[in-house]
């Protein structure tokens, strides 16, 4: 098996899935004023999607456990290009909400493809997590590149024609999938127990621990994409172009963090890196808004440094977070993708919505809803990390 394209693919299945999220959110203001609804209102465009996104992915684990990966992802590619489709013809914020949601399902297919052929294929926790880096990088492609293609498509075009380029980049990416990825499933045929798989995972504390904080660190990413567009664009007064391009320094934090995991793992474990940058994190996240505020130099080019900060931050954590919780999982691989990826899907989708009420919408109320999740991560792998060296200290 050709590992090199089994990441390739990976890393494309993950992009398609997230363009959907990323590309339109230079739109968010523009959208909120065609359809005469309150920032808030907008920003849940996100939330309804990743609520799709995330129960649609308990579907697809256990049935390309069993079916095989190719197939599935190949119909949950159809369904967000459909949904995508569909969300261009909204002439109401329900209707979007709903095409949103629709869109979601179809694309949950894409975090659970992406981790379990990835999990088929690298049996080392080291080695796993090492490719997992990779993947963390290839999933800033979209927020790096995304929001500044939909940032020129909002300023020269209807708000629509994001939606109908997410529909041609879903399809074209289908077809080179259905082209060259293999299948990496062991295809352990139709189980006696439906759930066992469910059952086993969610009684393992490390890896539904490991799950929750990763998906409080996805929604720390995800949160600054929704309300930096409000901040750029009301508070700063930007343009929709230039607040795509400012999205290019969150996402080299994010790139940045990871290069610096995959090199760190050849000389300490993944645990040790994780609490080190889950501690600078949670440090950065206390002491940024004391000192902009102090300083009084809450501006745009501050925010932009302070998200390449967090992003930083966020790269370092993310791929060992997933590595450390799919681990040792090869016969649930597919089943353990999905759980991981609903419980990261639904927190984050939970977070952005106490988030989007928050009054996130301010630089300060974005670094304020930051601080509250990075410290609850830290806390969480304390505590998750301390139980793990006594239940190693009492064997």
């Amino acid at each position: 098996m050709n590992s090199k394209m089994v990441i390739t693919n990976s890393c494309l299945i993950l992009v398609l899935g997230l363009f959907s999220i990323d590309l339109y959110n230079p739109a968010l203001p523009e959208i909120a004023r065609v359809f005469s609804v309150t920032d808030a209102q907008s920003q849940s465009l996100v939330v309804f999607y990743l609520a799709g996104f995330a129960l649609s992915q308990l579907v697809y684990g256990p049935i390309s456990d069993r079916k095989g990966r190719v197939p599935v992802i190949m119909v949950s590619l159809a369904l967000g290009a459909l949904g995508n489709y569909l969300t261009s013809t909204a002439d109401s914020i329900q209707a979007l909400y709903l095409f949103r949601l629709l869109t979601g399902i179809g694309a949950g297919g894409c975090p659970v493809i992406s981790r379990a052929i990835l999990s088929d294929t690298f049996k080392d926790k080291t080695e796993l997590s090492k490719s997992l880096t990779v993947f963390s990088m290839a999933s800033q492609v979209s927020p790096a590149i995304a929001p500044v293609l939909g940032g020129f498509i909002t300023a020269a075009l209807p708000w629509q024609y994001n939606f109908y380029a997410l529909t041609l980049i879903t399809l074209l990416g289908a077809v080179f999938i259905k082209a060259t990825l293999v299948e990496t499933a062991p295809l352990h045929g139709v189980p006696a127990k439906r759930l066992e798989g469910f059952k086993v995972l969610l009684r393992d504390f490390n890896f539904m621990v490991y799950s929750l904080v990763s998906a409080v660190l996805f929604a720390i990413t995800i949160g600054y994409f929704t309300a930096s567009p409000f901040i750029y664009q009301l508070q700063f007064h930007l343009e929709s172009q230039e607040n795509g391009l400012l999205f290019v320094g969150y996402s080299a934090g994010i790139v940045l963090g990871s290069y610096l995991t995959k090199r760190f793992l050849n000389r300490y474990s993944p645990e040790r890196i994780l609490m080190a940058s889950l501690v600078a994190l949670t440090g950065l996240a206390a002491l940024a808004p004391l000192v902009l505020q102090a300083f009084n130099l809450v501006t745009a080019p501050a925010i932009v440094v302070y998200g390449f900060l967090v992003a930083l931050g966020c790269g370092l954590s993310s791929p060992l977070l997933l590595g450390i919780s799919l681990h040792g999982q090869a016969k649930h691989a597919g089943t353990g993708s999905a759980l991981q990826g609903a419980i990261k899907m639904a927190g984050a989708a939970l977070a952005l919505y106490f988030f989007s009420e928050g009054h996130t919408s301010t630089a300060m109320g974005l670094m304020l809803g930051i601080l509250v999740m990075a410290l609850f991560c830290l806390f969480a792998i304390a505590l998750a990390q301390r139980i793990a060296s006594r239940s190693v200290a009492t064997a």
